[in-house]
């Protein structure tokens, strides 16, 4: 059986940066989620950043014929997400995060909403990361820093430890994240990051200044056959 995922991210809807309005956004999410039509989708997996005010209630409205999880990032607030979406909120620290079992991996959705994955999270995931398959992880933020100023400035707080916790495994792990707006690989001995392209705008990638592209959208397609796991991005121009 073959499995396939649209892993989406950083939305950024109805927010006043970068486009000013509340239809450019959501215009690039639109013409996204025609496309994954066409590409024989499973589910969604949203990463977070999905957006403010009527944005959100927009997102859950256009998503709502598809099977979805998500996780929050930065720009997200638990309380306006999780009374749509409450799979694997946790009232009490206002996070949400899970696992699954799959038949050949184990996902893990985190939450890095707070800029840090809190202690609460950290002892729950050594327990889960005791596993013999290999470990699927969702989260917001990258872990393995990238020589980019959007690194320097919007960093994981904690990622050195994380970093340590999921090295300490001998598990294969593979992270899909977001939020630094672009594409990128990287390989940290047992982990293997894929940062998938954003939904609303894009970051050139650039060590000393921020340059956006509004002009590109993007998400990617992951695919499971047994124990094989391989993902592919794609790219919408003039995304208006």
């Amino acid at each position: 059986m073959i499995e396939r995922i649209a892993h989406i991210t950083d939305l950024h809807l109805d927010e006043e940066f970068p486009f000013n309005d509340q239809v450019s956004a959501r215009k690039r999410l639109d013409a996204i989620l025609r496309d994954i039509k066409g590409e024989n989708i499973d589910y969604i997996i949203c990463t977070g950043d999905i957006g403010e005010n009527e944005g959100i209630p927009y997102f859950f409205e256009q998503v709502k014929s598809n099977t979805l999880s998500i996780t929050l990032g930065n720009h997200d607030k638990f309380d306006a997400i999780s009374k749509y979406h409450d799979v694997g909120a946790d009232h009490t620290s206002k996070k949400i995060y899970r696992s699954t079992l799959k038949a050949y991996y184990k996902f893990i959705f985190l939450d890095s909403s707070s800029g840090t994955i809190d202690g609460q999270q950290l002892d729950w995931l050594k327990k889960e990361l005791i596993s013999t398959k290999p470990i699927v992880i969702f989260m917001h933020h990258p872990i393995i820093g990238l020589n980019v100023k959007v690194d320097e400035i919007g960093k994981l707080k904690n990622r050195n430890e994380l970093t340590d916790i999921l090295t300490g495994t001998t598990n294969v792990i593979h992270i899909y994240c977001g939020h630094y707006h672009m594409e990128d690989t990287l390989v940290h001995k047992n982990i293997i990051q894929y940062i998938t392209p954003a939904v609303a705008f894009q970051i050139k990638k650039s060590s000393d200044s921020i340059t956006l592209d509004t002009s590109i959208s993007g998400y990617r397609i992951i695919q499971i056959e047994k124990s094989e796991i391989s993902s592919k991005v794609k790219l919408l121009s003039n995304a208006d």
